[in-house]
């Protein structure tokens, strides 16, 4: 099973914080706003930057196996909004919920790292229209990726183009 960052963080959040259902959504992903004056929370991929990208060739009883490895640093952004204000009262919980010991599990269970600790800022004069209170947390997370895949040797690819020679010379 391979989950967004995004997934595993909503999940973290979501028991943490005790959030109600339907409350911690991804950006774009065709969400209402609610209408009541209590704290949602928006999660949002701000960046992803490889630091490394690995191939490596390990034989098996069936062949070859190519191993592919890319480790990620992810940048999040986690929107905490309210009309009320929760935004503001409770974005701290957070990041306790990002170092909790059921995060730790999952981040263990998940092969990455949550960052604990990061800067919180008010952004509430970007929604001033609707009169929300608006508290973005920066994240980094530390992910790795793996693609295992079968190859065959190279006598096994198939060779459709021949190359002929033309030896006649006038």
């Amino acid at each position: 099973m391979n989950n967004s960052t995004l997934d595993f963080i909503k999940q973290i959040i979501d028991k943490q914080m005790e959030m109600p259902e339907g409350r911690v959504w991804a950006y774009n992903g065709n969400n209402n706003i609610p209408t009541d004056g209590q704290l949602f929370i928006v999660l949002q991929f701000m960046s992803k930057t490889p630091y490394s990208n690995n191939v490596e060739y390990v034989p098996s009883d069936t062949g070859l196996k190519e191993i592919q490895t890319m480790n990620v640093a992810e940048d999040i952004l986690i929107s905490c909004i309210s009309k009320n204000t929760d935004a503001r009262d409770r974005c701290h919980e957070v990041y306790m919920a990002l170092n909790s010991t059921f995060s730790q599990y999952i981040q263990e269970t998940n092969h990455l790292h949550i960052s604990s600790i990061g800067e919180v800022l008010d952004a509430s004069f970007l929604e001033a229209t609707a009169h929300l209170n608006r508290f973005d947390i920066h994240c980094k997370v530390l992910r790795g990726y793996d693609r295992i895949n079968p190859i065959d040797y190279y006598d096994k690819f198939p060779n459709t183009n021949k190359f002929e020679p033309n030896w006649y010379i006038e």
